[in-house]
């Protein structure tokens, strides 16, 4: 009897090492493809047009404007109001640009795992895999889907005042 037992301990072993050995190959995998992810974007640019075609901006991977074309016929063809909200406007279009590449950028890494246990279900207190990549990737409905309007009252009344002098009071 003793013989049967620790023929099916030692074969429970074997199949929960050959799990463990599975799991850790895949989040080995998920580091490479995440390491890879994150050397992608850290040259990645993305570029958005205003839609009058007036204004381009070219945004890093975390949508942070590194550059911002002023098309020449610019202060001819607008007003400064107009002029403002459209650099709003394609600000707003590259951030969510370089959102949707991170998405992409860091799918697969997401994707690799989707079917076994995270991290922590195996060690406890072992940091997320999943939780980190929903953290880099934020919700895409969290972002504005349409432009932020600014109000040319507000705006005239703010330089009017010289509240930016100020502080903003």
């Amino acid at each position: 009897m003793a013989g049967m037992e620790g023929e099916a301990l030692r074969a429970r072993n074997e199949a929960l090492r050959g799990e463990v050995d599975s799991l850790l190959s895949i989040f080995e995998q998920q580091q490479r493809e995440f390491a890879a992810a994150q050397a992608r974007l850290a040259t990645a640019t993305v570029s958005a047009w205003s839609t009058d075609n007036l204004i381009r901006v070219t945004a890093n991977s975390a949508g942070v404007p590194v550059e911002v074309h002023v098309d020449p016929e610019a202060f001819k063809r607008s007003t400064p109001e107009k002029l403002g909200r459209s650099i709003t406007e394609a600000t707003q279009a590259a951030a969510n640009l370089a959102g949707e590449e991170a998405r992409r950028a860091f799918g697969s890494v997401g994707q690799l795992g989707v079917d076994i246990p995270d991290l922590p279900d195996l060690v406890p207190g072992a940091p997320s895999i999943k939780d980190l990549v929903h953290q880099l990737l934020p919700d895409p409905a969290a972002a504005p889907e349409e432009p932020v309007e600014l109000d040319p009252e507000a705006e005239e009344e703010y330089y009017r005042n010289r509240s930016y002098l100020e502080g903003g009071k």
